[in-house]
């Protein structure tokens, strides 16, 4: 499952391909495709396969093909008309993990230091709504989270701080919203969402930074559980 190379993480903007409707459509639906385990690490495919089964042309197939390529989740194979679903490298996500980690808790350190909290309103009512009215959606969650984790570092002032967290959040995604597919860590999270916001409410920097070391912990350890699993069950169907 380990690619040789990554591609470095890059600044948003950073793309030149133009991003006309149609390109973006196929671009989103090949990255549904993809995030879906629907189209599985490893496996190759013709352009003209792609283009038949999406009904749209090559052109801006072939662009949103690049895009894919360009964050990082596909190679482009010899011959130009074929293409491979980048196998997934566990332990680069392992790394990203870490410098995401590392991140969060320098930046709830930086947010226990501002003199106004206020902003943490909105976050505080939703992750503290009861457990009745928790979302089913998995999407939603993992929406929901990803802009909870992105709000504490935007909060904390630092922009490149906050550039380099958006850019590692885009190449995490593709298994990050896995957590979300069990009930049990939908709650889980409302309620460790809820006992970070509590503790950055109160200025408790060392109490806060240990609970969402904890809470991206436990995340990861069922994102890696769920991941292995998909892409056995993707290796037999595809076996099948």
């Amino acid at each position: 499952m380990k690619t040789a190379s990554h591609p470095a993480i890059e600044p948003a903007g950073a793309e030149t391909t133009p991003r006309t409707p149609l390109v973006q459509d196929v671009y989103q639906r090949l990255k549904e495709e993809i995030f879906e385990f629907r189209m599985p690490a490893g496996h190759r495919y013709a352009e003209q396969t792609l283009a038949n089964a999406l009904g749209v042309s090559r052109t801006p197939l072939r662009l949103a093909l690049h895009m894919l390529a360009r964050e990082g989740y596909l190679n482009r194979l010899e011959g130009h008309s074929s293409w491979q679903v980048k196998p997934l490298d566990l332990e680069y996500y392992d790394e990203l993990y870490d410098f995401r980690t590392d991140i969060e808790a320098l930046a709830i350190r930086r947010l226990c230091e501002k003199p106004d909290l206020s902003r943490l309103a909105d976050l505080s009512g939703y992750w503290h709504m009861k457990a009745s009215m928790y979302p089913a959606d998995f999407r939603d969650v993992a929406a929901k989270d990803e802009t909870f984790h992105r709000s504490i570092v935007s909060l904390a002032g630092n922009r490149e701080m906050l550039r380099a967290y958006n850019d590692l959040a885009e190449h995490i995604r593709v298994i990050r919203r896995l957590d979300f597919i069990n009930p049990s860590r939908i709650a889980a999270t409302f309620e460790e969402h809820g006992k970070i916001l509590d503790a950055l409410l109160a200025r408790q920097a060392d109490k806060a930074e240990l609970l969402v070391r904890a809470h991206i912990g436990t995340s990861r350890a069922e994102i890696k559980h769920i991941t292995l699993h998909r892409l056995s069950l993707a290796a037999s169907r595809l076996a099948g």
